[in-house]
């Protein structure tokens, strides 16, 4: 327990898509509801409160807005319920994500943003003090899931995916553009605004319909017959490659090495997880940087981007670029000055 007892360092509780849930955090940390969608917390434990609110039957919406004035580490329990989460993390500083097993640094200047979860996955998040949090979330059933995703899978392929009692749902990733650009507007919302509720919906629906988009392109990554252990190390490669996107690939020998598998092992065990191979996880995801810091502003040139990236040739980068985006970097730079020198 902290310094004053009626704070605890730890809280578990639990989620689902009826609204009862939100009792655990009304009697262990006195939050109250003013509304039936709005939860705020008491002063001495955290400024702010949630919002939560359905959008369509099977999906609802989570608003978690907290500044938090002592460190508490929370911990959602599994569900037996057939839901999953996506997070949507546009808080001020990183805040520290824990499922399965993994850590994960989230948050608006966080290489990471966004990821779904199954229900059924423990989870702990722990959010920094005397700063801003913010998280989005969307809690979707997982037959409205089906529903929009079998179209794009074999049928058995879709009842495999999400069979609960053999898959557990899990994908990680930058939360995309236009869902980002959504989010920030929203953010910027009152709650006592009038149109507060019809602006929660539709940048519901828009990240929903954002998130199906992407699930159909790649499927979603499902946690299946794999040990705790195999994910657990394969998933520390993907924060050791995430966290290194300025530099060069590492090679896969170095990856396997790392998790302490084969090679064949680590890359059959790595693309069920994500979808790809390493390389071109680690590709792809240096290709989505250059787009953050082609858009900053903080460059004077593309050519400064492309070093900054490890391109050692600015034409090879424009080449690479333009085969990931169908479009050139010119198109996306902020001019701060000439282009290229």
């Amino acid at each position: 327990m902290s310094a004053n007892k009626d704070i605890p360092e730890t809280f578990s509780h639990t989620m689902g898509l009826h609204t009862g849930w939100r009792q655990d955090f009304m009697d262990q940390l006195g939050a109250r509801l003013i509304n039936p969608r709005q939860l705020i917390f008491p002063d001495h434990i955290a400024h702010g409160g949630s919002y939560f609110m359905e959008i369509v039957p099977g999906l609802m919406a989570l608003i978690v807005d907290l500044t938090f004035q002592v460190k508490i580490e929370f911990t959602k329990v599994g569900s037996t319920g057939a839901f999953c989460i996506a997070y949507y993390d546009l808080s001020d500083e990183t805040s520290i994500h824990h499922v399965n097993g993994a850590e994960h640094k989230v948050g608006y200047h966080s290489k990471l943003g966004m990821a779904i979860v199954d229900a059924a996955l423990k989870s702990t998040y722990t959010p920094p003090i005397s700063e801003r949090m913010y998280s989005f979330r969307l809690l979707i059933s997982k037959e409205l899931l089906k529903t929009y995703l079998q179209g794009n899978m074999p049928a058995h392929m879709a009842e495999k995916a999400f069979d609960g009692k053999k898959n557990n749902i899990f994908f990680y990733s930058h939360i995309d553009s236009r869902t980002r650009l959504a989010l920030l507007r929203l953010k910027e919302r009152s709650y006592d605004d009038p149109s507060f509720e019809l602006s929660l919906k539709g940048a519901a629906l828009q990240a929903f319909g954002h998130l199906i988009q992407r699930m159909n392109e790649s499927g979603p990554a499902v946690l299946g017959r794999l040990s705790e252990a195999e994910t657990t190390q394969v998933m520390r490669t993907e924060e050791y490659l995430m966290g290194r996107l300025l530099e060069v690939f590492p090679g896969v020998d170095f990856l396997a090495d790392m998790a302490g598998m084969s090679i064949s092992r680590y890359n059959k065990v790595f693309k069920k997880l994500f979808k790809t191979s390493p390389n071109s996880f680690f590709l792809n995801e240096k290709l989505l940087l250059a787009q953050v810091l082609l858009t900053s502003g903080k460059f004077n040139t593309i050519s400064e981007v492309a070093y900054e990236l490890g391109y050692g040739k600015p034409g090879y980068f424009a080449k690479v670029y333009k085969k990931a985006f169908n479009r050139l970097p010119a198109e996306d730079f902020a001019k701060t000055g000439p282009i290229y020198k």
